[in-house]
This record gives C-alpha cells, sequence and structure tokens, in this order.
C-alpha cells in the first residue's frame, strides 16, 4: 500500500474542507456585521464608491438597511464630486465665496464659481497642517515636520507669503482676522497682520496647540491620545491670566463652532470613547447618544452636521486610532437642530462610501473631504 500517497490525497481532501468551512464562517461573519462594506478596512487599498447591489422583486425593493433602491438613488442625485483629485485640505474664502484648495506637496489653487486657477506653485515638504482664518482670506500652513516645523501665512488676496519666527510650535490667528498669536521655546507673542510688528505676550516654557476664541481669550490645549490624560486651559491676555477649565481626560479632542459658543468634544475612559456638547468653559451641556470623531462634524448657527459611523469596531481607541489611519469609517451623515432636538438624516451610507471629514456649508449644500480618496464632495440640503 502506496502510504505516502493516501496522506497525500487525506491532506489535500482536509485542505478543501478546510477553505469551505472556512468561507462559510466568513460569510457568516460578513452578513452578521451587515455586508461586505460594514468589514471594509481600506489599509491603503482604493475601495469601490458602491456599497451594495440592490436587487429583489418590483415595488420598493429594500437593500437590508431599510432603504429603498428608489431612496438611494435620490440620495446619489444630491451626491456630487466638486474636487475630482486628490487633496491635503481646502478653506472658503468668504469675500468672494472662492475655494482655495491644497494638493498633499502643497500647491494651492483657487476655484471660483466659473474659473480655476494656481494661487501658489510654491511646494511644502512633508505638509502638517492648514488653518484658515475666520474670514478666509489667510491660512497657516505647517510643514517639514516633525523634523524642523516651519509655520508660514500665506495671504489669499496677494498670494505673498510670511513665514512666523524660527521655533514656532503652534499658532491661530485673532477672530477679527487682524493678528496672530504664536507660540515659540520663549513664549507667547502676537504678530500685527498689517505691520508685521511682533510683542510678546507672556513668557511660557510649556507647548500647546492654540485656538484664539475670543477677543482676549485664548485656549491652549495638549495633544490627545487615549493613553494619556490632557487637559484645556484659557488664557486671558488682557490680565495675563491662564485657567484649567477641563483637567486631564484622556482622549481629549474638542471640534469647537466659529464663534467658540460650543464645542463638541471626545474623551475615553479605560479606552472608551464617550462624545459630548459643551460650552467655552468647558461646561457640559449634553451627552451625545453616538460616538464619533469630532472633526467629522461642523457646529453653525444652531445645527450640528456629523458624518457618524454606521459601525465602529470592537476594541478601536479613539481618537488614536482614527488620527493614525489605522481604522476608516463608512458614514451616515445627519443633522442635529439644536432648539428642537430634531434629527435628520441627510445621507445614508449605503448609497456611497464616504469617510467624511472638514465639513464647511457653501451655497445650500454641506462639502466635506472623503477620506477613501482625499475628494471633496457636495451634499445638497433640502
Amino acid at each position: 500500500m502506496n502510504y505516502k500517497k493516501i496522506l497525500k490525497i487525506t491532506g489535500l481532501v482536509l485542505v478543501i474542507a478546510g477553505i469551505i468551512i472556512g468561507g462559510y464562517f466568513l460569510w457568516r461573519y460578513i452578513s452578521n456585521k451587515g455586508g461586505i462594506a460594514a468589514v471594509l478596512k481600506p489599509a491603503g487599498t482604493t475601495p469601490t464608491t458602491e456599497v451594495i447591489d440592490v436587487g429583489g422583486e418590483d415595488g420598493g425593493a429594500t437593500t437590508g438597511a431599510g432603504i429603498t433602491a428608489e431612496e438611494l438613488a435620490q440620495q446619489k442625485q444630491k451626491l456630487s464630486i466638486i474636487i475630482d483629485t486628490p487633496i491635503f485640505d481646502y478653506w472658503i474664502n468668504k469675500s468672494d465665496n472662492s475655494i482655495y484648495y491644497v494638493t498633499i506637496d502643497g500647491i494651492i489653487t483657487k476655484l471660483g464659481a466659473d474659473s480655476k486657477k494656481i494661487a501658489s506653485n510654491q511646494t511644502l515638504e512633508n505638509l502638517h497642517s492648514v488653518v484658515p482664518s475666520a474670514d478666509g482670506s489667510m491660512a497657516l500652513f505647517e510643514f517639514y515636520y516633525p523634523q524642523k516645523p516651519i509655520f508660514s501665512v500665506f495671504f489669499a488676496n496677494t498670494t505673498n507669503w510670511q513665514p512666523l519666527t524660527e521655533g514656532t510650535v503652534s499658532a491661530d490667528f485673532s477672530p477679527n482676522n487682524k493678528e496672530l498669536v504664536f507660540l515659540d521655546n520663549t513664549g507667547l507673542k502676537i504678530l500685527d497682520l498689517a505691520s508685521f510688528k511682533i510683542k510678546d505676550v507672556q513668557k511660557m516654557n510649556q507647548f500647546f496647540d492654540i485656538k484664539w476664541a475670543k477677543e482676549n481669550t485664548l485656549l491652549l490645549y495638549e495633544k490627545p491620545s487615549a493613553d494619556i490624560p490632557g487637559s484645556l486651559y484659557s488664557f486671558d491676555i488682557a490680565n495675563k491670566t491662564i485657567k484649567k477649565i477641563i483637567s486631564e481626560e484622556n482622549g481629549l479632542n474638542i471640534n469647537w463652532s466659529s464663534n467658540y459658543e460650543l464645542g463638541l468634544k471626545i474623551n475615553s475612559i479605560n479606552k472608551t470613547a464617550s462624545l459630548s456638547l459643551i460650552g467655552i468653559e468647558g461646561n457640559g451641556i449634553m451627552n451625545m447618544s453616538f460616538i464619533t470623531v469630532p472633526n467629522k462634524c461642523l457646529i453653525e448657527s444652531s445645527k450640528i452636521y456629523c458624518g457618524i459611523p454606521k459601525n465602529i469596531r470592537e476594541g478601536i481607541v479613539l481618537p488614536d486610532n482614527y488620527f493614525t489611519r489605522e481604522d476608516y469609517f463608512i458614514d451616515d451623515i445627519f443633522e442635529l437642530d439644536l432648539p428642537t432636538g430634531k434629527i435628520t438624516k441627510l445621507f445614508d451610507g449605503n448609497a456611497a462610501i464616504l469617510d467624511a471629514f472638514n465639513l464647511k456649508l457653501k451655497d445650500g449644500a454641506l462639502l466635506f473631504i472623503n477620506r477613501y480618496n482625499n475628494k471633496v464632495y457636495s451634499l445638497k440640503l433640502d
């Protein structure tokens, strides 16, 4: 008897059986999680924009998510791509309602209603952040990160650049767009954006990220991590006093309204994230019944717009895993009306794969970057 041959045949049968059984349990897992879209984790792949294939009998076949094929088609008609090239970031210049967008290498393009032109062709290596002024006439760029960060102001109207002093670690524009506060290795300083004169404000040996919230109020906060407690401070420019308003919360990250009256705050307790609405003094206003990352939301007037994940994997650490791009989401997009508490679903994630962030309102539409392809989308609002 040829035992080697029998062993080979037996091994082959076991492998085939294992594939069949494994495939069955994989199918069961995917089905229980809501389909392939719900377990998709791109990790560098280029996903398709289609999530599901609607089928079934005529007369309103459902997708398995409580939405009909007709409703999906209507939602897709509201969605369009307005910047069909991968970008790093964008902002709106309120003086002429134009959009400025920045590629990963720092090239800036101005997109008007009927025109498009390069506003700056200066390349910026290792671009880290773009922070526009309140009116969109300027933007603060940080690049050469993290080796030797450089901060420079771009003036949209003149296309000129103004670098900040060497050693700057954070900065932000004043609410009236006339000044800029920055923190370097000696302390807080204010730059007059007309004369470019600098005045010292306060010696400081601790590094913070800065937001200039009100005329005389700065918010100073530490970079978020679910493993490290961070605090939020307010600094009074006139009196030169500092006050702690949120004390040592893990995963602390806040996205503020444009007037800084309200903020969406995420924090983490034992690696479990929670989301709440707070005031400028750090006071809690409302605990949210959903979880998302604050930069996936926009607080505008009396409404909050959010990309809210349809599914969040068990064991995810927020906001860390999102910022490091270890996890991507598939979002439903909601509108919350604060005075009434009414919640409206504006877009169902079964219609297209969207991981929305940097939300803005423009001309009756909600704009955002889709993290899957870094293109800018427009969702018409009814």
